[in-house]
């Protein structure tokens, strides 16, 4: 419960922050819904709670255990998962890069002898 209330807090914080113009407010939003994703699957994990109740018959309510894939299915989601850190650091290095370098300038632009893609 203090993980859901947390990421919750820094969702807000973050949605406060977008709304007064700052452009930081995506890292506690964020932060704030992977914790609220977190606690929503451990949740639906808990004791075979259904996530998806069936009212017609509830026996044939899908849980985590009877609606996952076969272990080769899972095996690969948990190697993607693994690689998901490395490409978001790719991204978050390739974006530094291009800021760093700032914007094109007019002369950039207008210079024919330049090598423009």
């Amino acid at each position: 419960m203090i993980l859901f209330l947390v990421g919750v807090v820094l969702f807000v914080i973050g949605i406060f922050q977008g709304i007064k113009g700052s452009t930081k407010g995506i890292w506690p939003a964020g932060l704030g819904i992977v914790l609220i994703g977190i606690i929503v699957f451990v949740i639906a994990g808990l004791n075979g709670t259904p996530f998806y109740p069936s009212y017609a018959d509830l026996q044939s309510s899908l849980t985590i255990q009877n609606s996952s894939g076969s272990k080769y299915t899972l095996e690969v989601m948990a190697w993607v998962s693994v690689a998901v850190p490395f490409v978001l650091a790719y991204i978050v290095y390739v974006w530094y890069q291009m800021k760093k370098g700032g914007p094109i300038s007019i002369e950039e632009i207008n210079d024919s002898e330049s090598h423009a893609y």
